[in-house]
């Protein structure tokens, strides 16, 4: 019994103590290997952190290599290029038509059927003074700067046939329609200036019920259907190849004499999510008037008012004149497939209009 005792006291005074050296090493080793495993981990994470960034600045340096890449077009587009005559006049406007063009501008036989400008800021220079141009002339001078590019044209469509709609309440009727097909715009050309091709200008464009859902709805097809929407806003989805998709706002109204259709986007102008123009900064404004007796023809004018953004202000200003022309081209070939007017030429480069084309300034105007 002595003996076990005395080797019990052995193995407490020579066993134990080196077992708790022993566990503290293990606790120390324990404690050094949890750190080196938070130490991996924190170097992963800021690896992946790292990965993460890198592969979203790959992602946007490739939208914005996208944005500046050739769209694939249609084979006939090619020869759109082609096109630098413009139509001229053949016999006199009619006097009432005369009385209202803008100081220094005459539209007389052999003179070209359009008058263009583009100029930063300033008076409206080619607005006639018509009824209901002023209706568009406010609309944008609402949001008028003298950094905005602003974009006219003023252009006189004759019209021979006699198979067309003879009424004028017929012919603005006609009017109407087409410039309230939304999505026909879908799909039209314009001659990129930079890239020296034609583009497809919209590759989405359609009427949406309103701003908060956003459902796409069908245009209207008679003239009762547009009348019925003409008492409220209208909407617009429409998207680019640049730019991100906006909505816009539409006001119409339709009277004995003419049509006019005033438009301003209600959400702003992005670039790969990046805000570009703000809420009405871009308004445009059509107006289309029959002549008096409802067979000589039309008298169209147009114009656009684009703030001058913060950031990529030579995106939103590039080709801006060549893409109004599109505009222009989009509703000669509707109007014309509704014989509202007679066959017209147009150049699609605004570097292509002659001389007696460009307005630069008027006396008096600015």
């Amino acid at each position: 019994m002595k003996f076990l005792r005395l080797n019990r006291a052995f193995l407490d005074n020579q066993y134990f103590p080196h077992q708790l050296k022993t566990n503290r090493d293990n606790g120390v080793s324990e404690g050094r290997r949890l750190k080196a495993e938070i130490l991996t981990e924190g170097r992963r994470l800021r690896a992946s952190q790292a990965v993460i960034r890198f592969f979203v600045l790959i992602t946007i340096f490739l939208l914005i290599l996208l944005a500046n890449l050739p769209a694939q077009q249609p084979p006939s587009s090619s020869s759109f290029q082609g096109i630098k005559d413009i139509s001229r006049i053949n016999s006199p406007l009619p006097p009432s038509f005369n009385a209202v063009l803008p100081k220094c501008i005459s539209f007389q036989p052999g003179s070209p059927i359009l008058r263009t400008s583009e100029h930063i800021g300033g008076e409206l220079l080619l607005a006639p003074s018509l009824d209901g141009v002023s209706f568009i002339i406010e609309h944008i001078k609402a949001a008028a700067k003298e950094s905005n590019l602003i974009i006219e044209a003023l252009i006189f469509l004759p019209n021979s046939s006699v198979e067309g709609p003879s009424s004028i309440s017929a012919q603005l009727d006609s009017l109407g329609l087409i410039f309230n097909q939304f999505s026909s715009i879908q799909g039209i050309q314009y001659w990129s200036a930079s890239r020296k091709i034609m583009r497809t200008l919209y590759v989405e464009s359609y009427r949406i019920d309103n701003l908060k859902s956003r459902n796409r709805i069908s245009d209207p097809s008679t003239a009762s259907e547009l009348k019925a929407l003409l008492s409220k806003p209208m909407y617009l989805h429409q998207k680019d190849q640049t730019f991100d998709a906006l909505i816009l706002e539409a006001h119409c109204s339709i009277t004995n004499s003419y049509f006019l259709m005033t438009n301003k986007n209600v959400t702003p102008v992005r670039m790969i999510g990046i805000p570009v123009l703000p809420i009405n900064g871009l308004r445009t404004g059509f107006f289309a008037a029959p002549s008096p007796n409802g067979t000589n023809g039309i008298l169209l004018y147009f114009v656009t008012s684009v703030q001058s953004p913060s950031i990529a202000r030579d995106r939103v200003f590039e080709s801006a004149s060549n893409k109004a022309l599109a505009l222009l081209h989009w509703f000669i070939e509707k109007a014309f497939s509704q014989k509202l007017i007679d066959p017209v030429t147009l150049p699609w480069n605004f570097d292509d209009m002659p001389a007696d084309v460009r307005v630069s300034a008027i006396p008096g105007k600015i």
